[in-house]
Parts: C-alpha cells; sequence; structure tokens
C-alpha cells in the first residue's frame, strides 16, 4: 500500500501523547511542551517510508487539556478541518482521552457532507516513554486517514477502530480505554486492518459544510430509582438559561405483561 502520494494534517490540540517530563518546584512532572510531539513524530523512521503518507502537523497554543476543552474548542477544530479540506486526503486530530468521545462525537455531526476521513486518537502513555501506545496510535490513526474510505468522524484507540459518535470511555489506566457497547467497531487491527465496509456511511451526495453553532445551555440528567422528581423542577423554574434537559431513563424497551 503506497500512501506517499496522500497528505493528511495531523491537529495536535494537546494531551498525554506530546506531554514530556519535567521540573516543576523541584518536583518531576509530566506536562505537555509546544514543539515536542512535532519533533518526536518527524524523528520516527517509519515518515519517509512508501506506505506512509505525507503529513503536517498543526499545534494548538496553548496546548489544552482535553478536560478543560469545550464547545469553542470543538468549533476551533471544525474551523480547522473546513480551511484545510480541500488541501488534504484525511485528517488526524490528537488530544487527551478524558473528552475525546465527546468532542469527536460532537464533531461527527459539525462536519456535514464529509468524503474525507477524520480521525481522534491520543494516548495513555505518553510518547517519551519507552513503553508507550502513542507511537502505535498515532501511526496507525496515520494509516488509516490516508488510506480508508471512511467518510465520517472516528476515534482510533488501541486495536479499534470505532465511530465517533458512537463510543465512550471506560477505562482510565488501561490501554485499550475505549469500547462502543451500541454499535460494531468499523474495523479491528490484527495482522491487518480488517474493516467492516457493510457498516460505513455511504459518501456524500453534497458539497461538505460545517455547522458551528453549538448549544451549550442544555443538561443532561441520569434518573435512577427513588429520584425526587421536585430537583427538576427547581432546575426548571430558578434557571434562566437552560434551554432543555435530556433524560437519562432506566427500562427501556421494557415488555408490557398482561394481569389478566
Amino acid at each position: 500500500m503506497f500512501l506517499r502520494n496522500k497528505k493528511i494534517l495531523v491537529i495536535y490540540t494537546g494531551g498525554t501523547m506530546g506531554m514530556k517530563y519535567q521540573i516543576v518546584d523541584n518536583i518531576e512532572t509530566l506536562a505537555p511542551e509546544r514543539g515536542y510531539l512535532t519533533t518526536k513524530i518527524n524523528e520516527l523512521p517509519e515518515v519517509g517510508r512508501e506506505d506512509m503518507p505525507h503529513f503536517n502537523v498543526l499545534e494548538y497554543e496553548p496546548l489544552l487539556d482535553s478536560s478543560c476543552m469545550g464547545p469553542e474548542n470543538w468549533i476551533q477544530i471544525a474551523n480547522d478541518i473546513e480551511s484545510n479540506y480541500l488541501l488534504y486526503d484525511g485528517f488526524v486530530v490528537i488530544m487527551g482521552t478524558d473528552t475525546m468521545a465527546y468532542a469527536s462525537s460532537a464533531l461527527s455531526f459539525m462536519l456535514e457532507n464529509l468524503g474525507k476521513t477524520v480521525v481522534f486518537t491520543g494516548s495513555q502513555i505518553p510518547f517519551c516513554d519507552i513503553y508507550t501506545d502513542a507511537r502505535r496510535n498515532l501511526l496507525v490513526s496515520m494509516i488509516i486517514a490516508a488510506s480508508s474510505d471512511i467518510p465520517e468522524v472516528c476515534l482510533c484507540f488501541n486495536d479499534k477502530v470505532l465511530r465517533a459518535n458512537r463510543a465512550v470511555k471506560v477505562d482510565s489506566h488501561g490501554l485499550d480505554a475505549f469500547i462502543s457497547p451500541n454499535f460494531p467497531q468499523l474495523a479491528t487491527l490484527g495482522a491487518s486492518i480488517q474493516a467492516s465496509r457493510e457498516l460505513l456511511l455511504t459518501p456524500p451526495r453534497s458539497s461538505f459544510r460545517t455547522h458551528k453553532t453549538l448549544e451549550a445551555n442544555v443538561i443532561v440528567l441520569k434518573l435512577v430509582p427513588g429520584f425526587d422528581d421536585e430537583a427538576i423542577e427547581a432546575l426548571i423554574k430558578h434557571s434562566n438559561s437552560l434551554k432543555a434537559i435530556v433524560l437519562e431513563l432506566y427500562g427501556t424497551g421494557k415488555p408490557q405483561y398482561s394481569t389478566a
């Protein structure tokens, strides 16, 4: 598979992958450093191979912890993809894992009629460690972004390629951090990349466009048995900005039994 004629944009927003050990107040700690990840990527021996695409790296300033990211940052990612859409064959977004499922899901709805692959990835262990998942996740994501006919936003982590808006993080320490509990994997990584073609979205029939107006005045409530609905009433009565409430309920699909 020759990918040297392909070109991808790697967008690094921050997160564990590009962190390095630094001394702060006489204490060794992990922190992101601008330019470090770009240097490490360019030093990889694989990047000059014929089965690796050409790439450019766009690093954000400042680099952001994913727990500090929200709708305004998702809009920035959408803007960068939109402004570079015609210049690249695919996109890789590197970020922290804590809110990756939320960001990638949001982008899947913000990027309408997407005809190219957008891959979100990151790592549990930084690139600077000897034992790390960063190198593998990055290289595989770059290959998928350049070679796959997956016209949607996906999340690549460990040995899985997941539909972004079906992915959830389930492990903060293990390398297999994400799952897709209610939808099959788009692809599985083994000796080769095995894609489930029957699951992929069809190519778009209209022009690519982005949606950048997001409503943040929405609250999600998970109801449990015995929940006092007066709390919901208080939210409605005393909030001047709340636009909607999403209720996560139990017992969905419960069959109805007759007592006759």
